[in-house]
């Protein structure tokens, strides 16, 4: 869509990185991602950063931004003490910041607010440094976030996504019970949509979502989550949430289950264009007793009614003064189709099979074939890896910890007790995209390899305990392991002949992979923490070869 010096892209994108035991499909398809317009999305880390503008009577804290604490990124004796624990605890203080994500037409980054702002104010403002220079506004009474960058466009977004959690904490027992100790129940927008975007020179975009008149989503999905809390300060990170819980409790089981108001985008306007998308309920729908938590003041998870589950695309038209341009449809199956009964809903995921796109007569499609061959775990399945991907290991009590920074997985960690957390090549590839089919005799095929490292940036090894340092550096897999995927070769086959792309990532004989832990995009205010969480392999360095392909020898 082009109006004036306003281009607004519409895109279909695929993560190869592997699919995660937990992962749901989006409303393309597992794996799939549709890219139209905007969002800012955001990670709870300790209590609801914005519990005075979200009003919420189930949280005392103010939220991180607002209280007068000091941040607690390399010195933390200001706040070691009794007092300032037991305020943490008692959920009166928000001790951590809650890490945001945005995705801005394609532009991408992350942040987090610093203490101390005044909540009586209009707005708390933020500069961006990076991918370009821009200025965020979060709007504290309204709770809604603008931007403009430094080229003169200005982006709102008030459209809000809320989820419900209810969290329930056991003391976790390897080869016993689990005995329930806690209950906790958190409401927070998670995600906010954009929903104009207006040019230098006055041409706008409004993106209409399909919400009631007062802002509310009436479409939910319930998903569940599993995760654990290791008490044991020699391996793991603490956060301030493990030594909250009873000295006892060395292992601490978080099962959550969540109510997301999923937000789905209705139409774009933009000029003499308008963008439709058509949607419909999916057959494999989450189940949720209607659960209400006994320290939520009447806060509760609700059932759902029919027609406004989870949803599937179906189809985009594009229309320009009334005159249909493009249609894409979309065709969908479920992974683990021919499961049935009461559990089926763990193992089915929306796959996208095809699209077909008719563009001023000209009809073109693309068929995708995916990794069946080992079939998708349960939802809720223990058989995962550090990383949280599918091992094929499956144990009742393999659960994957919280937070870990044992990238060298010695066999300690690996086999505490016999409870494996191997990473498999094998089962992580469960469905996992593996042929495009273009029509007209023209496919191509993918290969991957596990993801790997030699060296780690500083900024992460240096958060390395003693323990965890020395491990790291004399106990490993030589080279490191990382989660996810890689891609090892793609090829493209035509009627005539087939050409090779072969991805060498050892090109002078050492990986050249590197741990790397992505900036944040804002300005640090002197505050010094300037990154935190989303650890990735950056490679220097890929050798790509290149040739012809016939009777399976390479030229």
């Amino acid at each position: 869509m082009v109006n004036k010096d306003l281009y607004i892209p519409i895109s279909l994108s695929y993560h190869s990185i592997g699919i995660k035991v937990e992962e749901e499909a989006t409303w393309v398809g597992l794996g799939w991602r549709l890219n139209s317009g905007g969002i800012i999305t955001r990670m709870i880390r300790g209590e609801n950063d914005f519990g005075v503008a979200e009003h919420l009577d189930t949280q005392e804290a103010l939220g991180y931004p607002f209280e007068h604490i000091k941040p607690c990124f390399d010195d933390c004796e200001e706040n070691e003490n009794d007092e300032f624990h037991q305020k943490v605890c008692a959920g009166e203080i928000d001790s951590d910041p809650d890490i945001f994500f945005f995705d801005i037409l394609g532009s991408k980054g992350k942040f987090l607010m610093t203490p101390d702002h005044d909540p009586t104010k209009e707005f708390i403002e933020i500069n961006m440094l990076r991918p370009r220079k821009m200025q965020v506004r979060f709007y504290i009474q309204d709770n809604y976030w603008t931007a403009q960058d430094s080229r003169g466009f200005k982006f709102t977004f008030k459209a809000r996504e809320i989820t419900n959690s209810f969290d329930n904490y056991y003391d976790y027992k390897l080869e016993s019970h689990k005995l329930h100790f806690l209950e906790h129940f958190n409401q927070a927008t998670t995600s906010w949509y954009l929903t104009k975007v207006e040019s230098p020179q006055g041409a706008i975009a409004e993106f209409i979502y399909d919400i009631t008149e007062n802002g509310n989503s009436p479409y939910a999905s319930n998903s569940t989550g599993h995760k654990m809390n290791i008490n044991d300060g020699d391996v793991w990170d603490l956060h301030y949430s493990s030594y909250c819980f009873p000295s006892e409790i060395e292992n601490v089981q978080i099962v959550s289950e969540n109510q997301h108001r999923d937000v789905y985008l209705k139409s774009i306007i933009s000029g003499d264009y308008i963008v439709s998308f058509n949607k419909s309920e999916r057959e494999n729908q989450t189940p949720l007793q209607v659960k209400k938590s006994s320290q939520a003041d009447g806060k509760y998870l609700s059932s759902i009614p029919e027609g406004f589950g989870l949803q599937q695309l179906n189809e985009i038209i594009v229309t320009k003064g009334g005159k249909t341009i493009t249609k894409t449809k979309f065709s969908y199956s479920y992974f683990n189709e021919e499961l049935y009964g009461n559990a089926a809903y763990l193992y089915k995921r929306l796959k996208l099979d095809s699209i077909a796109i008719l563009n001023e007569g000209k009809q073109k499609g693309y068929k995708f074939d995916y990794e069946e061959e080992i079939p998708l775990p349960s939802k809720e399945s223990h058989a995962r890896d550090l990383w949280g991907f599918y091992n094929g290991e499956e144990d009742l009590y393999n659960i994957t910890p919280s937070d870990f920074y044992n990238y060298s997985q010695p066999e300690k960690l690996l086999q505490e007790e016999g409870k494996s957390k191997h990473y498999s090549l094998e089962y992580i590839q469960a469905g996992i995209l593996k042929k495009i089919d273009y029509g007209e005799g023209r496919t191509i095929e993918f290969a991957y390899d596990h993801q790997e490292f030699e060296e780690i940036d500083e900024e992460i090894s240096s958060h390395f305990s003693d323990n965890m340092r020395n491990s790291n550096f004399s106990k490993h897999l030589n080279p490191f392991l990382f989660g996810g995927l890689r891609v090892k070769e793609i090829i493209d086959s035509y009627p005539t002949e087939k050409i090779y792309k072969d991805y060498n990532y050892k090109p002078d004989g050492k990986e050249t992979g590197r741990l790397i832990i992505a900036h944040y995009s804002h300005d640090h205010h002197g505050y010094g923490h300037k990154t935190s969480g989303n650890h990735g392999v950056k490679y220097s360095k890929v050798r790509i070869k290149t040739g012809k392909l016939f009777r399976g020898k390479k030229f």
